[in-house]
């Protein structure tokens, strides 16, 4: 999924509109093929997938204090890795009961160099990653 679209004030804008876009695509695969889903989980038992709007977004550093205060170990200046990114989905799950959620505002040293910098604090930029159950779906900046 790639788009470009004008922002009049705050790249939150962008943010937003692809929060409502995926959230619409989940509600709307649960709503259009309800008996579609119930036969594929009789044969691949899944959990259903929770998604709350307005979508739920962190601050990278909210991210790590999260990862903090389960005693999980994460430079706040330095990408998340897989493992972090699943066991941050799983806290995600637990404290805010969605599977969907926006990391944004990750660390300088974790993006391009093309990425616009926070002016509020240089050492982030005005990036984002989408993510289902603690797997990266999309990302931009």
């Amino acid at each position: 999924l790639d788009m470009e679209m004008v922002i009049k004030e705050h790249y939150f804008e962008v943010l937003d509109t692809l929060g409502d876009l995926l959230i619409h695509i989940c509600n709307g695969l649960k709503e259009k093929y309800k008996t579609e889903l119930e036969v594929i989980k009789k044969q691949y038992p899944f959990e259903d997938f929770v998604c709350k709007s307005p979508i739920v977004k962190f601050h990278f550093k909210e991210g790590v204090q999260m990862l903090k205060d389960a005693g999980i170990e994460q430079d706040p200046l330095d990408d998340l890795s897989t493992a972090t990114e699943k066991a941050l989905g799983a806290i995600v799950k637990e404290k805010h009961g969605t599977d969907f959620y926006m990391l944004y505002g990750y660390p300088e040293a974790a993006r391009p160099f093309y990425t616009m910098l926070d002016p509020e604090d240089p050492r982030y930029t005005n990036s984002y990653d989408f993510f289902m159950r603690g797997e990266e779906i999309t990302s931009g900046a």
